[in-house]
């Protein structure tokens, strides 16, 4: 059937270049609409229920928040696990979805199950933003000449700059952190409370009587019509002071009698510093899901260079520190190198080898065809183009069909020209030479590239993070791969048909020429060694994996460099915010001392929006390096790393420090739960003896060699002031629990009893006993508690005012909780670590009935992608076994072909070792792809052989024959192919650390299975041959 086609090919020249010039031309457009990213979002497909409930402890939120709202969950269709997180005020539930539920219908079904759940009163809950983990496109921070305070930052963030971002199609949410969130605050002075005879409650209910519109209806009047309004809500400080409460001796008694009137800030969640600033503003824009990155980025820039411009103060700008547009055009940067070296370096060899420039020429064509032809189909598949997707391309392999077909058609069109030349007479047969040349290979062609493609299938099987990351790349090159077999087959003798309508003398290099001799040479004489030379060599290869494969560490993912430095540090439980901020204050001076850093910005507690349910205690640093090339002190962003960790160990030696990048962070704590390299977790009901089980399991994993910032993730308990009403005391002094109630939440808690606008902005109105009055245990118990009778009765006298251990924070997973300890690992790898940590808790560690221990973090990844590559690999060599024994109709041919698998595991493995890299996905993607591209020249040869046998040619003279004659296509497919990727295995930019891995283990896998296809392929054949 190709064969028919390749001759319609030829015989409509021109349609076949108006077909090829269109392809050309759609993919040149479309690559204009294509989404640019660094990496592909492999965030999980996840929903966040995320739910303030103001002044309330951690173990109320959970009881009234958490568990109401998990349980609610439990049927949503679609829901792989359910996780939470708990702390002061503040619940987050986030379910986890299968992987590839529609967003929108995964929300709605929450949406849904949220709207039937009874929460209690102050608990406000609503759908997290549709943004992923990868989502974070920009960090900004707002910076004055000092004309501004920290309350009129924040006001301006929220009201102006945060809406006009919002209106950039594509974001999904923009995040404040930092400032202070402006309120009118009434500070109660209890002291007039007692003079007046006045509770709390009474004081609210003045404020919320006074602070109200109505609406009239319309009055007419005069064929007129009037819309009829009262405007009695509060305007300002002075309104609120004139509040009328009561009439005390026939004088008027109000709000400014007895309290004080002011603007105040509302307690805040976090404090945002950067570099040499104690405080300041942080914007953080969250890219909406499924969006152009590239296009948004775009969106987002003009909108802040239009508030820098016009919309803003005097004196107040919007400077990004931290934009994803610098990764994504530091890794473009690196992909580009690295394509365009390994296509100059494809080029080279094929002038080298091809002897022709038109030749050369000929068969490059095929790189920006297939190309262009993967990026139409990448653009309907929604495919981005990246490091993983065009940046993973093999050119090389690309143009492999294409050499061998150029080669057949060279050697065909000589042989043409001689006898035309001894016959000029004779009528021209260029076109059916060119016609049966490419007949001739057409089928180890089209099976070579479908046994590539074979190899690549089963990729598409990855799921999680292995999954988004890799598949795009698989269908990538398989795209390319179509596109290349397309043009080779169809579209190149089309053009060699016009290029070389005088015919053409093919040359061979004097380079070639001394190869071939040289080979020839070496072949006769292994030929006579048949056995021995394939013994010894299977012997070689199976002591080289023997001696290595121990020696290889493993690990899912190797380090993913974004360009900054992620730092988590966790101060003792209970410390406040600002005193976390003063902490944060001092590493960021600690770092900021190194000469090759740049920016760092310190985030104290959590954000505004709840996102991220952290407590106080919490610190999360960004540090920005100076360009590598500049480095002054070390040499490697490892060392860097180093460097400020022991820095930061030594100024604060009992707190626990996390390194890691910002993306992979996020992504692996939302997919995992931890985005700790190992963590070990445990769950059960008593958070008593999970604390227990965590601290043994803590001083275990310090035992493991290679151990590093070894912690319990979640905060322990921090002291919580409790006020226990006592309902005997209650009853006797007269005292209702709601008037309790009312004071602690209110005058302690300074709750929200109304609202101002300005204009377009609201603020709330917040009442609070003044905080001398609140200033130790005992300030507190004397504060007056109202009766029934309007008696005051001191708190101490109806409840009980005591300090116990409460949570921080309450981590929870399928329903029952759970507590984390992580570990970061240094110096050996994931797999190695685990195993022995494993071995460690098996013999030391009893669990009690009950409650359960799971091995999570990227080791997690790791264990679920080993299990699939196990299976994965036989599936790859079975498909290829299948299409080899589909081309020859012999199992003989297909298991002397499988035997160039082995040299290409060991030649990669072989890379690995001596580059210090670990057996990972990226490596495990290579080893795939690299067994089915081993075979391709394999093919080819074996095909030679056995033709010239059924054209009569002794065994060994086919062998000979068949082997030199398929030495140049041989050589010049093994040295594209190898060449095509070699910068990208070398190359050290932003962005190639996945990349490499799989580069490496391609370049000397197809090194090690060249040497075999070329010098132990034709023995073995003998070998089988002769039994």
């Amino acid at each position: 059937m190709i064969a028919r086609f390749i001759k319609y090919a030829l015989q409509y020249r021109w349609a076949v270049l108006l077909i090829a010039s269109a392809i050309s031309i759609a993919g040149i457009f479309l690559f204009t609409q294509m989404k640019i990213d660094a990496y592909p979002d492999i965030s999980s497909q996840m929903v966040q229920v995320i739910t303030v409930f103001p002044g309330q402890a951690p173990e109320e939120v959970e009881r009234q928040v958490t568990v109401p709202i998990e349980i609610a969950m439990k049927n949503v269709p679609h829901v792989e696990t359910i996780r939470s997180r708990t702390i002061f005020g503040l619940s987050v539930v986030q379910l986890i979805f299968k992987e590839g539920t529609e967003s929108y219908w995964a929300r709605q079904r929450v949406q849904e199950k949220l709207a039937l759940i009874s929460l209690p009163a102050g608990a406000e809950a609503e759908i997290g933003p549709l943004a992923t983990a990868y989502g974070e496109m920009v960090r900004y921070e707002l910076v004055s000449d000092g004309r501004q305070d920290l309350i009129e930052l924040r006001t301006l963030n929220d009201w102006v700059i945060i809406p006009r971002l919002l209106r950039a199609e594509g974001v999904a949410e923009v995040s404040n952190f930092g400032g202070f969130e402006k309120q009118y605050g009434i500070i109660l002075n209890p002291s007039q409370l007692l003079r007046y005879g006045l509770s709390v409650q009474e004081a609210i209910s003045a404020i919320e009587s006074n602070n109200t519109n109505s609406g009239g209806s319309v009055l007419s009047r005069g064929g007129m019509s009037f819309v009829i309004r009262g405007t009695g809500v509060l305007k300002n400080e002075k309104e609120i002071g004139d509040v009328f409460i009561k009439s005390v001796d026939g004088q008027p008694l109000y709000l400014r009698d007895i309290s004080s009137i002011q603007i105040s800030k509302k307690i805040p969640a976090g404090i945002f510093s950067k570099n040499n600033e104690d405080a300041s503003v942080e914007g953080i824009v969250l890219l909406r899901k499924g969006e152009n990155p590239s296009d948004v980025l775009n969106r987002v820039q003009s909108a802040i260079h239009e508030l820098n411009k016009s919309g803003l103060p005097l004196g107040v700008k919007i400077v990004p520190f931290y934009d994803r547009s610098q990764l994504i055009a530091s890794t473009i940067h690196t992909v580009a190198h690295s394509v365009t070296f390994g296509v100059m370096l494809v080029l080279f060899i094929l002038l080298m080898f091809l002897g022709r420039p038109a030749l050369a020429i000929l068969v490059a064509l095929t790189i920006p065809f297939s190309l262009l032809f993967a990026i139409i189909l990448m653009y309907l598949t929604g495919i981005p183009i990246g490091l993983l997707s065009i940046g993973a391309i093999d050119f090389g392999i690309i143009v492999d069909g294409a050499i061998i077909i150029a080669e057949s058609i060279a050697r065909a069109l000589h042989a043409n020209n001689e006898a035309h030349a001894s016959n000029p007479d004779a009528p021209d047969k260029t076109i059916q030479t060119i016609a049966q040349a490419t007949q001739e290979v057409e089928r180890p062609v089209f099976f070579s590239v479908l046994i590539i493609v074979g190899a690549f299938l089963p990729l598409l099987t990855l799921t999680h993070i292995e999954g988004l990351l890799f598949r795009p790349m698989a269908q990538t090159i398989v795209f390319a791969l179509i596109g290349a077999v397309i043009f080779s087959l169809f579209v190149l003798p089309v053009i060699a048909s016009f290029l070389f309508k005088n015919g053409f003398k093919d040359t061979e290099s004097k380079l070639l020429l001394y190869l071939k001799k040289q080979y020839h040479a070496a072949l006769t004489w292994s030929l006579k060694h048949t056995q021995s030379i394939v013994v010894l060599s299977a012997l070689l290869i199976g002591l080289l994996t023997i001696f290595i494969f121990p020696r290889v560490g493993s690990e899912f993912l190797p380090y993913m460099d974004e360009g900054v430095i992620w730092v988590r540090a966790n101060f003792p439980e209970g410390t406040s915010l600002e005193q976390t901020s003063l902490f944060g204050k001092r590493l960021r001076e600690v770092a900021m001392s190194f000469p090759d850093i740049k920016f760092v910005t310190v985030q104290a507690g959590r954000n505004d929006s709840g996102t991220d349910p952290y407590p106080p205690s919490r610190v999360e640093m960004m540090i920005g390096p100076n360009d590598p090339t500049t480095w002054t002190q070390v040499h490697s962003k490892s060392e860097l790393i180093t460097v400020i960790g022991n820095a930061f160990r030594t100024e604060f030696p009992t707190t626990r420090f996390n390194f890691t990048q910002p993306i992979i962070d996020s992504v692996t704590e939302d997919s995992n739960g931890t985005s700790a390299n190992m963590a070990v977790e445990f769950s059960g009901n008593d958070s008593t003896v999970l604390l227990s089980l965590a601290k043994q399991a803590e001083t275990l994993l310090k035992t493991i060699p290679g151990a590093v910032d070894v912690n319990i993730e979640q905060e322990g308990p921090q002291p919580q002031l409790v006020i226990e009403p006592d309902r005997a005391l209650c009853a006797r002094y007269k005292v209702n629990i709601i008037d309790l109630s009312t004071l602690i939440n209110t005058a302690i808690g300074g709750s929200p009893v109304g609202v101002i606008y300005e204009d377009e902005k609201r603020f709330d109105i917040a009442v609070k006993f003044s905080s001398e009055y609140m200033n130790s245990m005992q300030s507190i118990q004397r504060l007056p508690v109202f009766n029934a009778d309007g008696i005051p009765i001191p708190l101490s006298q109806v409840a009980k005012v005591k300090v116990v251990d409460g949570q921080t924070m309450i981590a929870r997973a399928d329903s029952v909780r759970r507590l984390t300890v992580r570990s970061d690992i240094q110096g050996r790898d994931q797999g190695g670590f685990v195993s022995e940590a494993q071995g460690v808790f098996a013999k030391q560690l009893k669990l009690p009935e009950g409650y359960r221990l799971n091995w999570i973090g990227m080791f997690e990844n790791l264990d679920r992608a080993g299990k699939h590559f196990s299976i994965l690999v036989p599936i790859t060599i079975l498909i290829i076994y299948l299409l080899i024994v589909a081309i020859f109709k012999s199992q003989r041919y297909a298991l002397i072909l499988l035997s160039t698998i082995p040299f290409a595991f060991t030649g990669g493995l072989v890379a690995l070792y001596l580059r210090g890299m670990n057996l990972n996905v990226s490596s495990g993607v290579g080893f795939a792809a690299v067994f089915g591209i081993s075979i391709m020249s394999g093919v080819l040869m074996i095909k030679a052989i056995t033709t010239l046998e059924k054209d009569g040619l002794p065994t060994d003279d086919a062998i000979i024959q068949g082997a030199m004659d398929c030495f140049r296509p041989i050589v010049i497919a093994s040295l594209v192919a190898i060449l095509g990727l070699l910068p990208a295995s070398l190359a050290h930019g932003l962005g190639s650390d996945v990349q490499r891995p799989l580069s490496t283990v391609i370049v000397w896998g197809l090194g090690g299975a060249s040497m075999m296809t070329l010098m132990l392929l034709p023995l073995i054949y003998r070998l089988f041959h002769t039994k």
